[in-house]
């Protein structure tokens, strides 16, 4: 959820003339942003026009001044990640209403809301090449914020506010997830860099196949299983919360040929599908709860996520890693 930042066409000109990039000759916002304002911009340079990316970060992200590098190094790697235009003076960020903003290189591709499965085979590939790339990155991550204390704290502001039985569902499920996350056996799961936020809108596919990972505003220190987690909760359920096996299983399959699983992960991966759709499902319920009455506010349908959790709490699904091949 967020307030859009309006763009002022003569301080956006200006802007852009800090950059090496040719003059601006339109732009217009992006559709799917909700916690940061995205506009594209098209500039004209020798008679040749290239579009960006616009970001204003109306709130930080987790990766705070990792951010940049982090994104530096997925490039270096090539990885097909957003590549961060520098200024004339060689700095990363400017401001714009006196908040923080990057400007980037805009990708080719479209996203798949109803993906197929050679689709999230390529997202498997990518997210294993984006683990091993960043594994020994040579500045830290912040850790994940979203741990025990988040989602108890979470779920204790949204009771009473949602209905008893979404209510009774999240701090059930919080407290679960809490003490799980105090496993010491879940503790020596491996972490690494993760990107926190694989979801169809923010993965760019063309003909050819994967050609762009967005929005790494939520990337920290965290278990590399909790990415899969992520993604499997959005690209591989059906209307009703449930999981599909095929999907799940051609998603760790190709993750897998990259970077093995441990069978611990694979233990875990049903419980890390809970904890990131409650992760989720409570971030989207404070985001909708604070929006409302707000016109220029936007925030996303918690109740797709409150959907999952029911599901993946009433059904244990297994996961059989004599199938990874």
């Amino acid at each position: 959820m967020n307030a859009i930042t309006k763009l002022d066409l003569l301080h956006l000109e200006a802007l852009v003339d800090r950059y090496d990039v040719g003059q601006l000759i339109r732009y217009w916002p992006a559709a799917n942003g909700i916690e940061n304002s995205n506009y594209f911009l098209a500039t004209q340079k020798e008679g040749v026009e290239r579009q960006y990316v616009l970001t204003v970060m109306e709130q930080p992200s987790n990766a705070g001044e990792s951010l940049v590098p982090l994104l530096d190094s997925c490039v270096e790697a090539g990885l097909p990640v957003p590549l961060v235009v520098r200024d004339r003076d060689g700095g990363a960020y400017n401001k714009l209403d006196g908040k923080p903003m990057l400007l980037c290189q805009r990708l080719p591709g479209q996203h798949a809301y109803n993906p197929t499965t050679r689709q999230v085979e390529a997202l498997g590939r990518f997210t294993a090449r984006f683990h091993t790339a960043t594994a020994r990155l040579a500045f830290p991550l912040p850790p994940y914020p979203r741990d025990a204390e988040w989602l108890e704290a979470k779920a204790q502001a949204c009771v009473g506010r949602v209905g008893w039985a979404a209510g009774d569902l999240m701090t059930d499920t919080a407290g679960r997830v809490a003490r799980g996350l105090e496993r010491q056996d879940v503790m020596s799961l491996p972490q690494g860099p993760i990107h926190g936020d694989l979801f169809r809108d923010n993965v760019l596919f063309s003909a050819q196949g994967l050609t762009g990972v967005l929005d790494f505003h939520h990337a920290a220190t965290g278990y590399l299983v909790y990415d899969l987690a992520v993604a499997a909760n959005d690209w591989c359920t059906d209307t009703q919360g449930a999981i599909d096996p095929e999907r799940a299983m051609a998603l760790l399959r190709s993750y897998h040929a990259i970077r093995p699983l441990q069978k611990q992960e694979l233990w875990h991966f049903p419980w890390f599908c809970l904890y990131a759709a409650l992760a989720f499902w409570l971030s989207r319920t404070t985001g909708a709860l604070k929006a409302r009455g707000q016109s220029i506010a936007r925030s996303k349908n918690p109740h797709e996520f409150q959907r999952i959790v029911a599901h993946h709490t009433a059904h244990f699904f297994y996961v059989d890693e004599r199938q990874l091949g």
